[in-house]
């Protein structure tokens, strides 16, 4: 009898057992189809290389190439890569909140999608797509009505999705001063207000041809480099500059061509600069060229550690006994 009742007890345990693990893996299996079903974007996020943001008559259109992101439209430029990836990869983590309405019987104006605020397409090399339709309208906890891929839903997002459809062409824009890799870089002259100063890398070091006998604080140059790198525009001016008050001439040498920048300042005090390669106009965002304007030679020199004074036998001896006396 008791092999008996040990068998059956063998057996329940199983079957419970059994029922956990069944249990375990359907709500598993449930709790993922739940996750899927939320998800906003259901494109491939790596393989994303087309964005296009349309408001109103404005369309932004934009390409990944080998090179990086590109802009097509309204203009043709290069597109600022930094930017235009935190765009894409803001999207991806984006979930639907809940659906406000299903079905054949929408009435879209209730919730801003029969006139949108704009648009947000994602397409990727293997040719699908997400549109997204963006409301104006929010509920009652700020977030965002919108639509996706002419569903017959309406879905509340996040209402950051209102900032990506309000973004404009100098979101996206390359803005930056110099738009050659800084490491290209062989020789830098910069004429201000100061001094002429020249420097020159030889050999992986920074010298100053002029004065051969100052050495230079490769950090310092690094420094200095790094920032002409950083320095971008707020905007870039179409039409023609307003006067402007000289404030230095920057001329470049790389490997395979030279780069020249004008930069002067306005009335208004803004700063604008003419540069070549690409050939444009651009007004500096407040202070990214601060720095050049009276820089010298000496700014970038290397200071040695002042050499302390050689004590004295006697004054050696004073301190020696009065550290005997402290201890």
């Amino acid at each position: 009898m008791k092999l008996k009742g040990r068998s059956i007890l063998v057996i329940c345990l199983l079957v419970f057992g059994g029922y956990a693990v069944y249990d375990f893996f359907h709500e598993k299996k449930m709790e993922e189809k739940r996750s899927m079903d939320a998800r906003l974007m259901t494109v491939n996020f790596e393989q994303v290389d087309w964005v296009q943001v349309e408001k109103g008559d404005q369309k932004i259109t934009l390409k990944r190439t080998v090179d990086g992101w590109n802009m097509e439209e309204p203009l043709k430029d290069q597109a600022d890569n930094t930017a235009v990836d935190d765009f894409v990869k803001g999207a991806f983590p984006e979930r639907i909140i809940e659906t406000a309405a299903e079905g054949d019987s929408i009435n879209w104006s209730l919730y801003g999608l029969d006139k949108p605020a704009g648009k947000v397409t994602f397409k990727t090399t293997a040719g699908t797509q997400n549109v997204f339709e963006i409301s104006e309208k929010r509920n009652f906890e700020d977030n965002v009505f919108a639509r996706r891929d002419g569903e017959n839903k309406v879905l509340v997002v996040n209402s950051v999705w209102q900032n990506r459809v309000n973004k404009g062409v100098m979101d996206f824009r390359e803005r930056r001063f110099l738009r050659h890799k800084i490491a290209s870089v062989d020789e830098v002259r910069l004429k201000n207000q100061v001094e002429s100063l020249e420097i020159r890398r030889v050999e992986g070091q920074w010298v100053a041809p002029a004065q051969k006998d100052l050495k230079l604080d490769q950090n310092k140059v690094r420094e200095f480099l790094t920032a002409i790198s950083d320095a971008k525009a707020s905007e870039i001016v179409e039409g023609k500059l307003p006067a402007l008050k000289n404030l230095f001439v920057m001329d470049l040498t790389m490997a395979d061509k030279k780069w020249k920048a004008e930069v002067g300042q306005a009335q208004d005090l803004g700063i604008f600069a003419k540069v070549s390669e690409p050939a444009q106009a651009m007004k500096m965002e407040a202070g990214a060229l601060d720095r050049f304007i009276k820089v010298s030679l000496a700014d970038l020199r290397e200071v040695s550690e002042p050499k302390q004074p050689k004590k004295s036998e006697a004054e050696e001896s004073q301190a020696m006994m009065a550290e005997q006396k402290e201890k």
